[in-house]
């Protein structure tokens, strides 16, 4: 036998997992009372955006906050007390399963939104086209 002898490999012994780990224990999500959160109205939009993309309510919720604290921009700030403001920015992200209407659930909401600043763009194109000439005019006078 050599100093360099061959060691077998033998597989290690796995033990049988554990059933706990394979199962899904969680329990559901509760139900978002979209009645009593955004009244019958929007509660009726959210609906129909949800069921047209085939995304949960809540989904299309997130879109909806998100998207309106950032419309909402610098121009609003809540205030609790004196001494201490906070911007209207709110931090939302969509957890779910792959494939279960996150995407499609947020584009209900980004996508008018997504046409309305197209539209917008056009004049804010046009104005800071007017700004530049006479930027350039003043420049040269």
């Amino acid at each position: 036998m050599t100093m360099f002898a061959r060691e077998e490999r033998i597989a290690p012994e796995w033990p049988e997992p554990a059933s706990r780990y394979l199962q899904d224990e969680r329990l559901p999500a509760p139900t978002l009372p979209l009645d009593e959160v955004f009244g019958p109205e929007w509660a009726r939009w959210i609906r129909i955006a949800a069921e047209a993309k085939s995304a949960s309510p809540d989904y299309v919720v997130a879109a909806l906050l998100a998207v309106a604290g950032s419309l909402i921009g610098n121009t609003r700030w809540v205030s609790p007390w004196a001494g201490w403001a906070e911007p209207p920015i709110l931090w939302l992200m969509a957890i779910g399963l792959p494939s279960s209407g996150k995407s499609p659930g947020l584009d209900a909401v980004l996508s008018p939104l997504r046409k309305a600043e197209r539209t917008l763009r056009k004049s804010a194109e046009a104005e800071v086209g007017e700004w530049r000439e006479a930027a350039e005019i003043a420049r040269n006078c």
